[in-house]
């Protein structure tokens, strides 16, 4: 694993690792600052006992950046300066029908002998933690503890800045929430509910606006409710204190249900009060989260608009705006709008963004483009009743450059989220090459039965199985098991976590991910009886392909050349 861009000084022990026992609380040191309890290690293994220095650990008070790397159960080489991957051994899994609140009770793991030294002391009654009940792959039942950091680490403490603005009640300054519009779909969008949302390009990346988005369109406004809590408790705790100093607990409101979550950290246990042995799971990792209502938002899509954008015109307020017509609301296949030579291009007016990127809720999100020269129009949307040229003809009455304009209105693009075009190209599949063939059979896992946030599909023929994972990032793996025996869902749900171990491992660079898995980890797959083979990427609709021009005949037809290249390159080649 590459090394980390988090370094901590560690004392020399009798070991050169640090194990990462627990986040304690955050306090005001000119920054914000969060306390980490290490405990010097021996070995890098999971063996526990005589493995841990119980008499040698450090407190590491470090900046609450620290949180995107660092997590209860991080395991530090402190010769080499890096973190070390974590086990997912240890991985339960609950489902959540109502909503079950962060408990303040005594905290179950205070004065176990394996857990921190002083534990009374530093855990008071300030800390409130998600307790529930799960079982793993073997059915075996644990109360798992969660705390609030792990529940953030999951959902966006990942980022650095996201964590420094979630502590600074920056989140929600980066948005117009007085300004959510929702509204229904029209043409391609008939039957759909379109939430809009705009934000300050000046305070958010489009990742982060992407990655905060769907919590606004939660319903009962549960999200909304889950980042203010964030700050205004850190806020509140310090707020009448001398310069801002003291410490305090993070604390959220999490008041979510009927979702599925997993987690993986270490067993423990306790005694109680008869003496009886009550198991627990401290959580190190969300390994998963889904909600299971078919629809646990206000909308089926989120549209977002920035504004105070770097290329946006700066000199706006000295003249007149010129209004202009468009065609309802910029959708995903949209019209682009070009409105002088200069930005004049084929490009599609919405930027469609991978639903899995850091979005675990999965409901599409998409920002509209605002190009250098827009901003110096007051736009106006019209229902798209009209066909093109006629949208043509309005924008021909006010501009100089009509004939750039025109053909730019006609250059339809076409777009499709990538898990819609993962089942588009099942579906062909069934239909137009297993239905004529005996002995074949094809299954779709659900998210109840891989609750991760990606899709695996079974293709079967007489005792042989090959696997397609999609990502969402437009590539679909491809994978077996030695002889192409079947693999049980619980063994897929633990590669699945592996996969998006990998992710997190390339965040930030340029690789792909299916390729750093063959090319990194085939070796260790093939030792565990695994074959990664070489991915598929999508073939995507191109415009005007043959003459032809409905979208869904587009969508269609780019699918089919997909599903033909895995049928005679992955399935024939394989289990035929």
């Amino acid at each position: 694993m590459a090394k980390k861009k988090h370094i901590i000084d560690f004392p020399e022990g009798r070991g050169r690792y640090w194990y990462l026992f627990w986040i304690g609380k955050v306090k005001y040191d000119k920054q914000r600052k969060v306390d980490f309890y290490f405990y010097n290690k021996i070995m890098p293994d999971e063996s526990w006992y005589n493995n841990i220095d119980y008499n040698n650990w450090v407190i590491k008070t470090v900046p609450v950046s620290f949180l995107s790397e660092y997590g209860i159960g991080s395991l530090y080489d402190a010769k080499e300066e890096k973190l070390l991957p974590i086990s997912h051994d240890n991985s339960y899994n609950f489902t959540m029908p109502d909503s079950y609140y962060m408990t303040q009770n005594k905290f179950p793991l205070i004065g176990n002998e394996y857990f921190i030294k002083n534990s009374s002391q530093i855990i008071d009654n300030s800390f409130k933690y998600l307790k529930v009940f799960g079982k793993n792959k073997f059915k075996k039942n644990r109360c798992i503890l969660i705390s609030p950091y792990t529940i953030l680490q999951y959902l966006f403490f990942y980022n650095d800045k996201l964590i420094n603005k979630a502590f600074s009640g920056e989140l929600l300054s980066g948005f117009k929430l007085d300004n959510i519009k929702t509204y229904s779909g029209l043409d391609h969008d008939i039957g759909k509910k379109i939430g809009e949302l705009h934000y300050d390009a000046s305070k958010l990346t489009k990742q982060e606006a992407i990655i905060l988005a769907p919590f606004f369109f939660i319903k009962d406004e549960k999200g909304t409710k889950f980042l203010q809590s964030i700050y205004s408790h850190i806020h509140e705790s310090f707020f009448n204190r001398l310069k801002n100093e003291g410490t305090t607990y993070l604390n959220i409101s999490w008041e979510f249900k009927n979702y599925n979550l997993g987690a993986t950290g270490k067993e423990m246990y306790t005694l109680d009060s008869e003496g009886k042995r009550v198991d627990y799971l401290l959580a190190y990792r969300i390994t998963n989260f889904i909600f299971l209502d078919k629809q646990p938002y206000t909308v089926d899509e989120i549209r977002l608009f920035p504004f105070n954008a770097k290329n946006s015109t700066k000199d706006r307020k000295n003249h007149d705006p010129i209004d202009v017509m468009r065609p309802s609301i910029p959708e995903t296949e949209g019209l682009s709008l070009s409105l002088t030579k200069d930005t004049a291009n084929n490009s599609p007016a919405g930027e469609v963004i991978n639903e899995k990127l850091r979005n675990p809720f999965y409901i599409p999100v998409t920002i509209i483009k605002r190009e250098k020269q827009k901003e110096a129009y007051n736009v106006a949307y019209q229902n798209k009743d009209n066909e093109n040229n006629d949208v043509t003809r309005e924008v021909e009455n006010l501009l100089e450059f009509a004939d750039t304009v025109r053909e730019n209105v006609k250059n339809l693009i076409i777009t499709i989220g990538n898990f819609e075009y993962f089942r588009e190209v099942i579906k062909i599949l069934r239909e137009n090459y297993f239905d004529g063939l005996p002995n074949f059979n094809v299954r779709e896992f659900s998210k109840s039965e891989i609750p991760l946030p990606i899709q695996f599909v079974e293709i079967g023929h007489q005792n042989k199985y090959v696997y397609f994972v999609e990502f969402g990032n437009g590539i679909i793996g491809v994978f077996n098991k030695e002889l192409f025996l079947r693999i049980p869902a619980e063994n897929l749900f633990l590669l699945g976590s592996e996969f998006n171990d990998y992710e997190n491992e390339i965040k930030g660079t340029s690789k792909i991910l299916w390729s750093y898995i063959k090319n990194q980890y085939s070796r260790d797959y093939i030792a565990k009886g695994i074959v990664i083979q070489l991915g598929a990427k999508h073939d995507r609709p191109r415009k005007d392909d043959g003459n032809i021009t409905n979208k869904e005949e587009l969508i269609t037809k780019a699918a089919s050349r997909t599903a033909k290249k895995l049928y005679e390159t992955r399935i024939i080649n394989n289990i035929l």
